[in-house]
């Protein structure tokens, strides 16, 4: 995971990848621990992008895509579906930016 992320956000430009590495969680699982926790001074103010196991079953590409992807709605400054109540149009349209976002960064 960490080699993956850390491939994707050096594609980025300086000042976004400044932003990321101040401001930014990724977690996935982890091999030398069964679980973690963050306590509320942990993560405030900040983003936290949850990457899944079996992403990193995906090839080279498509990893590198979705992390981008997902940095690309960190970035936008996009709000989560999950915690605030939206419309499916501004769902699409902000997973089209993110897709745009990404795009802009690999090949895929």
């Amino acid at each position: 995971m960490k080699v993956m992320v850390c491939r994707a956000v050096a594609k980025l430009p300086l000042n976004i990848i400044n932003f990321l590495t101040k401001n930014c969680w990724f977690v996935s699982s982890m091999d030398d621990a069964w679980g973690f926790a963050f306590t509320g001074r942990d993560i405030k103010d900040h983003h936290l992008v949850f990457l899944s196991d079996e992403l990193f079953m995906e090839d080279e590409a498509q990893i590198e895509y979705s992390i981008l992807h997902e940095i690309g709605h960190v970035v936008l400054n996009h709000r989560n579906s999950v915690l605030v109540s939206q419309t499916k149009e501004e769902i699409r349209h902000q997973e089209k930016e993110a897709d745009e976002f990404a795009k802009k960064f690999t090949l895929y």
